[in-house]
């Protein structure tokens, strides 16, 4: 059986959260970020759980499952000299990932869509072209 090759996600940590590691790390009073390291996920396990779930995974996230098989973060601050946890940043493994929508129990019946997002900048962006036509 051939070895995976070890290799650490920390030089993409920045990317992953969007520079939330960086400022924690460098802001004052905060005392420890911690970061969990993961092994990648299987090709053939991301397969069987687009299978058990009908459902096609994007591409983006399969390859962050093929980099880590999720993620965990978490931060404390110092109050009288003792770290306090005070936030946690976590993305399940593909074992725990949860489809939702459909009939699920989670499925909400009037939420937004993109959709929903679109027609919104477009009323907007009428709305502001018809002042700026008044002024």
């Amino acid at each position: 059986m051939e070895e995976k090759p070890s290799t650490s996600i920390k030089p993409y940590l920045d990317k992953l959260t969007l520079g939330v590691t960086r400022i924690l790390e460098t802001s004052p009073g905060v005392a420890e970020v911690t970061f969990v390291e993961k092994e990648p996920a299987e090709r053939h396990t991301i397969i069987s759980w687009e299978q058990k779930n009908s459902c096609i995974l994007p591409e983006d996230l399969k390859n962050f499952y093929l980099m880590t098989d999720g993620f965990q973060m978490s931060w404390s601050v110092k109050t009288d000299d003792t770290p306090m946890p005070l936030g946690s940043m976590v993305i399940n493994s593909i074992a725990k990932l949860c489809q939702l929508g459909g009939s699920s129990m989670y499925s909400l019946p009037n939420a937004p869509t993109l959709a929903d997002l679109e027609d919104d900048t477009d009323e907007e962006a009428s709305e502001f072209s018809l002042y700026s036509a008044r002024t």
